[in-house]
């Protein structure tokens, strides 16, 4: 998780999931009729989703969460569990002006067929809390999906920000290559989460080269207020911008970490606080928010990251230092 871009646009607003097919294939074999299988059922779903957030239908939305499913919004803590997510959804269907749209440029399933993701933009019609008025926000949003017992596709990760209407680039849909050998969830888990602090470090260091060498060729930041930062030449402008400002400091720690059973996809989830130099009073601020990252493993058997997203929360006092 890494935040490029400083203080974002943070209205309050709904959320989007969702979609179909899958990332890059880690070899270009075919898809599988099983693979075949998951991605309509998850196109499926979407196409329900879509039709229950138009419908404002509070229950059938929550449906599509798992049970132990997280929805981060801007400007909100996040919502844990079916009792809070259902809550933030009864509010945010009960606006007179709601209307929501997305979807997707990338889905990934991992070669398991039990997690999948996707990643792409939202177009969000709401009332403005302060000024009474209707608005819409575009931006970008990420949605980690878990395969059920009974073989439905629930959402356990549900994270947007907003951003410029600017999309990553589309990506063909496939399935991922089935690590030989049983995966040590474990000991991956653990080599993420060990990766996660050499990027905390790097960024204390400032080394930009060093935080760019964390994620893939094609990979996309998406951070509040700005479009998607898609391949590495745009990260990388990411990084310089963000590292001019003398006062920005970045730290995160994942809340938990997630491994597919084929050992091809991994995710992380967690809160991170950002300081940065505020563009209104020039003086350093602190934000804390929530953060997705999804981790693709790579043919040395390390992990990079492949879709970085961030949700904007709220001000918080200045760390000690």
């Amino acid at each position: 998780m890494r935040r490029l871009q400083v203080l974002g646009a943070t209205a309050a607003f709904a959320a989007v999931a969702l979609l179909s097919g899958c990332n890059k294939p880690a070899t270009d074999n075919a898809m599988s009729a099983d693979a075949v299988k998951a991605l309509t059922a998850i196109q499926a779903g979407e196409a329900q989703w879509v039709a229950d957030a138009k419908a404002k239908a509070v229950e059938p939305v929550v449906s599509h969460y798992a049970s132990s499913g997280v929805f981060m919004a801007p400007g909100q803590t996040p919502s844990v569990g079916m009792d809070q997510i259902r809550y933030a959804w009864k509010q945010m269907l009960a606006d007179p002006a709601f209307a929501l749209t997305f979807k997707a440029d990338k889905v990934w399933l991992a070669a398991s067929g039990d997690l999948a993701y996707s990643r792409g933009t939202f177009a969000l019609t709401s009332t403005d809390a302060k000024t009474h008025t209707a608005g819409e926000t575009k931006g970008s949003y990420v949605t980690i999906w878990h395969k059920a017992a009974n073989g439905s596709w629930k959402a356990l990760e549900d994270i947007i920000t907003p951003g410029a209407a600017t999309a990553a680039a589309a990506t063909a849909t496939g399935a991922g290559a089935a690590s030989a050998g049983t995966v040590d969830a474990a000991k991956q888990s653990d080599a993420i989460r060990a990766d996660e602090g050499q990027q905390v470090a790097d960024w204390k260091a400032r080394d930009a080269a060093k935080i760019a060498a964390h994620y893939t060729a094609d990979a996309v930041v998406m951070d509040p207020g700005s479009p998607a930062a898609s391949g590495a030449a745009a990260i990388s402008a990411g990084l310089a911008e963000a590292l001019k400002d003398p006062a920005f400091g970045l730290s995160f720690k994942a809340d938990n970490v997630t491994i597919a059973s084929s050992g091809d996809l991994a995710y992380s989830r967690g809160l991170y606080t950002l300081v940065a130099t505020d563009p209104t009073t020039h003086k350093p601020a602190a934000t804390k928010g929530s953060y997705v990252t999804v981790y693709g493993r790579q043919p040395d058997g390390g992990w990079k990251i492949v879709e970085d997203i961030a949700s904007a929360g709220y001000p918080v006092a200045m760390p000690a230092k």
